[in-house]
């Protein structure tokens, strides 16, 4: 249950108990049965977002990262780790959320690399990251088998607001023509990169999606 959302009453008559409870409106039940135990969920309806797919034309994947909560520190930090590690071109830093604490940033990053890989590569350079893990195994759950970030709106944070390009090296990787294209749609400041091996694909997946 959601601390302090609801009003609870349980009446209980002999072998029977009776559990009343008062939702909100954009709250939901589940009730689940397991061997030894039953339980009530409630939780808030999923919201739908609009985001971008990682998959190129081509059924290679571009890199795109998840931070929740974390230390705008530890995303520099395990960006230049990964762009050295592995050879990757510049990195677009987009945040949904940030603020000062103590002397410190701490918010919500999106990280954006171009750079065309396999899934196989994908995973073995988010295993060096300190990345959300539910985003990390999402392809896993998802239909589209991809990784997704949002472009759109979400309740409770607004939409992605580019800050940087961190890099400058590796600009001959191939790189996604049509994930570039997207960024500059979305994000008509950036200046992006002399990029020298482009694709010139221009097949992308926008996609809706549920997030709690």
């Amino acid at each position: 249950m959601v601390g302090g959302t609801l009003e609870v009453d349980v009446e209980k008559k002999k072998n029977e108990i009776f559990i009343h409870i008062k939702l909100k409106r954009n709250e939901m039940f589940k009730i689940s049965k397991g061997k030894t135990f039953q339980s009530v969920s409630v939780y808030s309806k999923p919201q739908i977002c609009l985001g971008y797919s990682s998959k190129t034309e081509d059924s290679n994947h571009i890199l795109l990262l998840d931070y929740d909560n974390t230390l705008k520190d530890v995303v520099f930090d395990d960006i230049r780790h990964i762009q050295k590690l592995f050879h990757l071109p510049p990195a677009y830093l987009l945040t949904t959320k940030e603020k000062r604490e103590n002397g410190t940033i701490i918010g919500n990053y999106h990280v954006v690399i171009l750079s065309k890989h396999t899934p196989k590569e994908v995973f073995e350079i988010m295993g060096h990251l300190d990345i959300d893990e539910n985003f990390r195994t999402s392809p896993l759950r998802k239909i589209s088998k991809s990784w997704v970030l949002r472009v759109g709106e979400k309740k409770g944070s607004g939409k992605p607001k580019f800050l940087e390009i961190m890099g400058d090296e590796n600009l001959d990787r191939e790189i996604s023509s049509a994930h570039k294209k997207l960024l500059s749609n979305f994000f008509p400041k950036i200046k992006h990169p002399r990029y020298l091996n482009q694709d010139n694909l221009e097949e992308i997946k926008l996609q809706k999606y549920e997030t709690k």
